[in-house]
C-alpha cells in the first residue's frame, strides 16, 4: 500500500473524525466514539492472508506497523492551512 501522502483525503478524514463529523462517521459501520471525539487517530497497516483449510478463522493478519502515526487536531493545523480543502 502506498504512503498516506499518496492519499490526501486521509488527513481530511482524520480531521473529521477528530471533530465527530456526522458525515465522516456515517462511513463507518457504527460510531466508535459515541460519547466524545477521540484525541488522536492512527492507522495501522496489516498484511492479511487467508487461513488454511480447516482453520476456524477466515484469515490471519500480521502487523507491519503504523501507516499513519497518531495525529491530533493540533498536529493537522499546518496541513489544514496549507491545503484549504482540508477540514471542510
Amino acid at each position: 500500500m502506498a504512503s498516506p501522502e499518496d492519499y490526501p483525503w486521509t488527513l481530511n478524514f482524520v480531521w473529521k473524525l477528530l471533530h465527530n463529523d456526522p458525515g465522516a462517521l456515517s462511513l463507518l459501520a457504527n460510531n466508535p466514539f459515541p460519547d466524545s471525539p477521540p484525541h488522536y487517530v492512527r492507522a495501522r497497516l496489516y498484511r492479511y492472508q487467508f487461513a488454511p483449510p480447516g482453520d476456524p478463522a477466515w484469515w490471519h493478519r500480521t502487523l507491519l506497523g503504523d501507516w499513519l502515526p497518531p495525529l491530533g487536531a493540533s498536529d493537522l493545523q499546518d496541513a489544514i492551512q496549507a491545503e484549504p480543502w482540508l477540514g471542510e
